[in-house]
């Protein structure tokens, strides 16, 4: 993967499309810290996220990046309600009825309120991928890196879950970038971006 240069702007909202396996989520992971670069620098808020060791990379993340992962990825023993406040439980120093509004706030506008402390094995897929939105957004990060957001949701939900991440990042300029199959998505984004023109050796794309 060679990608000479990428850039996602404070309130911008782009749409990364592409073949199954051309490296789009890897690309997030990448961004995300997750995993580091070959080569390159990748910066974050002017801070180069390549020269961060394993636990300063993890409070970065915490502190500035929204992640929805393709797999959800929610802690099964712990509740809705918890899985959704856990980036702050993690990253920050602050009580839970102090956040908590913001949790219920985000639950409540995705549908998924009622299950507040019902565990994640007794939610539909739907209702997992909506759970694991409200926890990316509920630190209002600076970045929102969502891999297949929407695959799960019925044609409703889907547009409350979208509305909701775009206005997220107007109102609060924060960068979207979201890898998608879904091609009635692409009308609600600044930019679209096809993977394979922007993994080309010597070709930069700047949206």
């Amino acid at each position: 993967m060679l990608i000479p240069e990428f850039r996602c702007e404070a309130g911008q909202t782009i749409a990364l499309v592409g073949p199954s396996g051309c490296g789009k989520s890897t690309f997030l992971n990448l961004i995300a810290g997750i995993i580091r670069p070959s080569t390159g620098s990748i910066f974050i808020d002017e801070i180069d996220v390549t020269t961060l060791r394993r636990a300063a990379s993890a409070a970065f993340r915490l502190s500035r990046i929204g992640l929805i992962f393709q797999e959800f990825e929610l802690i099964e023993h712990l509740s809705v309600g918890d899985n959704i406040l856990l980036p702050y439980h993690l990253g920050r120093q602050t009580t839970r009825s102090a956040i908590e509004k913001r949790g219920r706030d985000l639950a409540s506008q995705l549908g998924i309120l009622p299950y507040w402390d019902t565990l994640p094995s007794a939610l539909s897929h739907g209702e997992r991928q909506r759970a694991a939105i409200a926890r990316a957004l509920s630190t209002r990060p600076r970045l929102l890196l969502a891999d297949e957001p929407t695959g799960n949701l019925d044609p409703e939900n889907k547009k409350k879950a979208l509305e909701l991440m775009h206005l997220t990042a107007k109102e609060h300029d924060q960068g979207l970038l979201v890898v998608t199959h879904d091609l009635e998505l692409l009308d609600s984004f600044d930019t679209v971006i096809h993977f394979e023109e922007l993994n080309q050796s010597g070709k930069q794309l700047m949206p």
